[in-house]
């Protein structure tokens, strides 16, 4: 059975809304962060138009994947968003991390505050 669909925001919403391509420096975890930052002030308390706002900020391969989804795979905000990440996200995984944290080391003659720096920023 098909539940209707509520009512999309008013107005010209989509104009300030920022765009993932998923080929551009931003990455899926902040454009997750951007979105629901800028869906929040929509003020949308319903699932289904969050996860269709979503899916408009989604353009080019990004959009693309989305689109090559199964239909109805997506059940719900939280689905599209761990879909969202899976896809498009860090894909670095706990081993790569300890891995570079334990070759993190102070270079010979490297003062302590550079290497402060070079260990808080990469």
């Amino acid at each position: 059975m098909l539940v209707p669909l509520n009512p999309m925001p008013i107005g010209e919403y989509q104009k300030y809304m920022r765009k993932f391509t998923g080929t551009e420096g931003v990455t899926a975890e902040e454009h997750l962060e951007a979105f629901y930052s800028y869906a929040d002030n929509l003020d949308i308390s319903e699932n289904d138009v969050w996860m269709r706002v979503f899916v408009q900020s989604l353009d080019g391969e990004a959009r693309k994947w989305f689109r090559e989804l199964p239909q109805r795979s997506i059940t719900d905000i939280e689905a599209l968003d761990d879909a969202f990440l899976k896809q498009w996200g860090d894909k670095k995984d706990l081993l790569y991390y300890h891995t570079e944290f334990g070759n993190l080391k102070r270079e010979k003659g490297e003062c302590l505050s550079d290497f402060n720096k070079r260990f808080n920023y990469g």
